[in-house]
């Protein structure tokens, strides 16, 4: 798991990951971030807006990788809360570590 700036413009490295927003929707959130993502050839169906099959089974992966996260953080009592956005978008926002640590 990888901690990162939310606000950063670097590429996210692959895999997990905790967002810091330090501007809106401020907070702590995860993400999954998938290897193919920083592939020369999705970045450009992305930039072409040539959403096949292959951006929607991507975007699924993410939510549901993403979800899967989200429950391990809760399962280990940590407090959280998903966020609804907008459409399909959600924030799983990470509210505050356990009160009682897992031993």
């Amino acid at each position: 798991m990888t901690v990162l700036s939310a606000e950063a413009s670097e590429s996210k490295p692959v895999g997990a990951h905790v967002l810091v927003h330090e501007t809106q929707p401020f907070g702590v959130t995860v993400d999954w971030h998938t290897p193919v993502e920083n592939s020369e050839s999705f970045v450009q169906k992305i930039a072409n807006q040539d959403l096949d099959g292959l951006v929607g089974y991507v975007g699924n992966a993410n939510r549901i990788i993403t979800r899967l996260l989200f429950d391990v953080l809760k399962e280990a009592h940590f407090r959280v809360l998903i966020d609804y956005q907008e459409r399909d978008k959600y924030l799983y926002r990470v509210l505050e570590p356990p009160r009682f640590p897992m031993v």
